[in-house]
């Protein structure tokens, strides 16, 4: 039978291995550190040394992934540094896993810590109007920058998220100094698509607006050698120092590239286009926007997708397993267990911090007047799901829940997004 002499065969391989690897222990290739050992490598041989996993676009892709996860994940973390470190983990996972939105919510909306508090007394007073009556983000607005880590979690997580996301010749111009960023210089990049090396050429590039020398047209520093003369479009007011997105007339890599001359410069056609606009027309990834949300149920209303999230993932340690709400899986623990949805436009995945997502649930405004509470926040989602059942540690931090989440999504997301044609 075929099949069972391609098992003998199998076998025999691996036996074989085993039985070289044994032999040669303790002994030498003939040919370790030496020209003639690096010699053996043809001309053809697989070459390792540089990333091969470059981001190919197919087609234009209307679906998008979307992570909500608490500031207050980095409150336990002793110094800037190690809030700094964090950050840059949650980033590479957004950027590994073509997340195209970020959004960090304030999990405690009423409290205010005892170190602003003078803040809020402050500005009852000026305001003459009672604390009850202030905002918190008019509080927190007001905390001293090098106390951000510690006093506006959120505020400090949004800002590394989005310096980082940010391409590297851009940075510069749209950051000013700030003590939240003294550490971000020893993250690992992201090296998305749209973080592009100086030899490498794309339809779209992001840029900066500069000061213009005419109403009619901009000045953008789009990482060539020379500034970039767009047209200014009539409906909608172009300031310096905004970061914008441009698509040029043609694909193709010009002549010269990356050599280009001013001249040469001057004469490629471009325009400004929306951000969306390379994944949407193309297929891009191209990094991932952020935003705050003063609430857990402010991530819900103040989404910028028409429609909203079709479909809400939550994670908790007393969820179901993840692989339950599979389309494709047989299993279920409970009558009531959500499968995912055949095909989803806006996917959202919400991470909890030190105590769950249950407390945000319980101290949002809304969620709270609709009477939820631990033991029923689960019926605020969609699904509500556990990434490691059975874990051997008491606790998986949310850096690592974002890892393990978007790991686990990672086929389905790729192979049930909405495509154009289903567009209704």
């Amino acid at each position: 039978m075929q099949g069972s002499d391609a098992g003998v065969k199998a076998k025999k391989s691996k036996s074989a291995i085993k039985n070289l690897l044994l032999s040669s222990k303790g002994k030498g290739t003939g040919h370790e550190n030496t020209a003639s050992g690096a010699a053996t490598e043809g001309a053809g041989a697989l070459d390792t040394s540089k990333p091969s996993a470059v981001f190919k676009p197919q087609t234009g892709r209307p679906w998008t992934l979307s992570v909500a996860l608490p500031g207050s994940i980095i409150n336990n973390l002793k110094n800037p540094e190690l809030k700094t470190q964090l950050a840059g983990r949650i980033a590479r996972a957004l950027a590994v896993f073509s997340v195209d939105e970020v959004i960090i919510f304030d999990d405690a909306p009423t409290e205010i810590s005892d170190n602003v508090k003078p803040i809020l007394q402050r500005l009852a007073k000026h305001r003459k109007e009672s604390q009850s009556n202030i905002p918190k983000s008019d509080v927190l607005a007001e905390v001293r920058p090098d106390a951000e880590p510690w006093e506006n979690p959120d505020q400090f997580l949004y800002h590394l998220l989005t310096y980082m996301e940010t391409p590297p010749h851009l940075r510069t111009t749209l950051f000013p100094h700030h003590s939240n960023l003294k550490w971000a210089g020893a993250l690992q990049s992201l090296d998305m698509p749209h973080h592009m090396k100086a030899s490498e050429w794309c339809q779209y590039r992001e840029g900066v607006t500069l000061l213009s020398p005419s109403s009619s047209y901009a000045l953008v520093e789009a990482g060539l050698p020379y500034p970039v003369k767009i047209p200014l479009p009539s409906d909608e007011p172009i300031e310096p120092k905004m970061r914008v997105t441009v698509k040029f007339a043609s694909a193709r890599t010009p002549p010269k590239w990356p050599n280009l001359s001013k001249k040469d410069v001057e004469t490629l056609k471009a325009e400004l286009v929306h951000f969306i606009a390379p994944r949407e027309e193309a297929g891009y990834y191209w990094g991932y926007t952020t935003r705050r949300a003063s609430s857990l149920s402010s991530v819900y209303q103040e989404t910028g997708f028409d429609g909203g999230y079709d479909f809400t993932i939550a994670t908790s340690e007393r969820g179901v397993p993840l692989r339950s709400i599979l389309p494709e899986s047989k299993q279920t623990f409970a009558e009531e267990t959500v499968k995912l949805p055949d095909s989803f436009r806006h996917l959202l995945v919400i991470f909890g911090g030190v105590a769950g997502l249950e407390p945000a649930v319980v101290n949002d405004p809304i969620f709270g007047e609709q009477g939820f509470t631990k033991e029923t926040a689960s019926e605020a989602f969609d699904a509500w799901v556990n990434l490691v059942p059975g874990q051997g540690s008491r606790t998986i931090r949310t850096e690592e829940a974002v890892w393990i989440g978007l790991m686990g999504l990672n086929e389905y997301i790729e192979g049930h997004g909405a495509h154009w044609n289903e567009e209704g």
